[in-house]
């Protein structure tokens, strides 16, 4: 699902109207997203003229992230990370940057002071002892691929066990937002964690730069669930054409919103012989994001009345983008939603206009083409013309796909047809497949384990029966 945590630290961008000189050092802000607080603090540096930084998360132990560009003169600062689409504007008045971060189209408050020593938390970065290492006991090719109605070029990695013959394949596809081949999040590489997996256990695995990421030409802010599932079609024609890939057993691993990919192809006729889905979404968008701001909103602390009120905005702004026709329509139905929920959380009218503007500005920077498509999205009407094996996995503590809403929903539907469902339900993992505590976003990066190997043996188990 959309969360802005998976890729915030992947681009940000500085707009202060001052001497260059006076960033110089270390500030420290709190990002407030979803109910949380995220600590984050940067550090620039001049070094022969030029501009040199880094950016630490201390709470997700992503600490001493390099930034690829610097650049600053009396007017603006800015620097860039290895990928993503996220920014940050501010002005700088009396050592502070006040402005706003977005990513993917949504917009949030963050302000930067200067950090004091104390604050700068040294830490070694965290240890990622699934990500792997030569030497490979398999063959990997650098490929690419067309997208053609779309005029697109995708560029990925294929990994095959050594040796001649015909092997099962897959083609894995990421969750919300801008992603490598190798869906990186906070030094995890859980991509390449499944795919050499995989391959050690005789599945050729195909992994790509989403459109307009990292190598892959195109451009991912325009881009619908539709044109994604799109992408992965052209993997799969790729597939058919290598020769090391036995016609009779492909198949598609998709994570969260490419869960709900794995539904959309299963449903089509494109020779399909499987499906894995992971974390996918199976109830109606609404209900799932409704179920995903009570529980996220839960699990940080806020007070009950916080939460319900959390809860009911949002539900009613969701129905609100369903029912529209145009984007003029669900933002002429947010101010009484949003009069409706100051009154409910007793906040003092003269208080309302600025309420008032606060959220609306921050829903609508949310509400991206994207998000609007998304949440007018029912995977249920995909998942009905499914016919071929799925393999569908949930984590109990996942705050994002709720493991009950959504595995519930899958074995009602699949009642007729329980030959074709493999339903796994694992204790204590999150959404991404991590052993967790609480499940909260906070802790992806703290926790060392990348994805559960009990997880990827009974992928392998399933898709070898196949």
């Amino acid at each position: 699902m959309k969360t802005l945590f998976y890729s915030f630290l992947m681009l940000l961008y500085f707009v202060p109207q001052v001497d260059a000189q006076d960033i110089k050092g270390s500030w420290k802000g709190d990002l407030k997203v979803m109910g949380q607080s995220l600590p984050l603090i940067v550090h620039f540096e001049e070094q022969n003229g030029e501009w040199t930084g880094k950016m630490d998360s201390p709470n997700q132990n992503a600490m001493g992230i390099p930034m690829k560009k610097v650049l600053a003169n009396e007017l603006m600062v800015s620097f860039e990370m290895s990928m993503g689409n996220a920014s940050y504007e501010g002005v700088l008045t009396n050592d502070e940057i006040k402005g706003n971060f977005s990513q993917g189209g949504m917009k949030f408050p963050l302000d930067f002071t200067r950090a004091n020593p104390e604050d700068i938390q040294k830490k070694e970065m965290p240890k990622r002892p699934q990500t792997p290492k030569e030497p490979f006991n398999y063959d990997i090719e650098e490929v690419s691929f067309e997208n053609k109605s779309d005029n697109i070029t995708l560029m990925g990695t294929l990994t095959k066990p050594k040796g001649g013959g015909k092997f099962p394949a897959v083609v894995l596809i990421t969750g919300s937002g801008p992603h490598t081949r190798d869906h990186e999040i906070l030094g995890h590489k859980p991509f390449w964690v499944i795919a050499d997996y995989l391959t050690e256990n005789g599945i050729v695995v195909l992994r790509y730069d989403e459109r307009g990421i990292g190598e892959s030409s195109g451009d991912f802010n325009s881009a619908t669930t539709f044109d994604l599932k799109n992408d992965v079609v052209s993997a799969i024609k790729f597939l058919k054409n290598h020769p090391s890939v036995d016609l009779g057993k492909i198949g598609v691993i998709g994570h969260s919103e490419g869960g709900l990919i794995s539904w959309m192809l299963g449903s089509e006729e494109n020779d399909l012989s499987f499906l894995v889905s992971l974390a996918g979404p199976v109830v109606p968008i609404k209900e799932l994001m409704t179920k995903q701001t009570e529980e996220i909103t839960r699990v940080s602390g806020a007070p009950e009345a916080v939460v319900k009120a959390s809860v009911n905005r949002n539900r009613d702004i969701y129905q609100a983008v369903i029912d529209s026709q145009s984007d003029e329509e669900w933002k002429g139905a947010l101010g009484p939603i949003f009069e409706a929920n100051l009154k409910e959380m007793n906040v003092p009218e003269n208080m309302w206009p600025s309420q008032m503007t606060s959220l609306r500005n921050a829903y609508e920077s949310q509400l991206t083409p994207w998000m609007v498509n998304f949440l007018k999205m029912n995977p249920e009407i995909y998942i009905n013309d499914i016919d071929i094996p799925v393999f569908a996995a949930f984590g109990t503590k996942d705050l994002q796909v709720a493991a009950v809403q959504n595995g519930n929903r899958l074995t009602k539907m699949f009642e007729d047809k329980s030959n074709l469902l493999t339903l796994k339900v694992y204790n204590n993992l999150n959404h991404l497949f991590q052993t967790a505590q609480a499940g909260g976003v906070d802790e992806y990066g703290k926790i060392e384990e990348t994805f559960n190997e009990k997880v990827l043996s009974d992928i392998v188990e399933f898709i070898k029966k196949q």
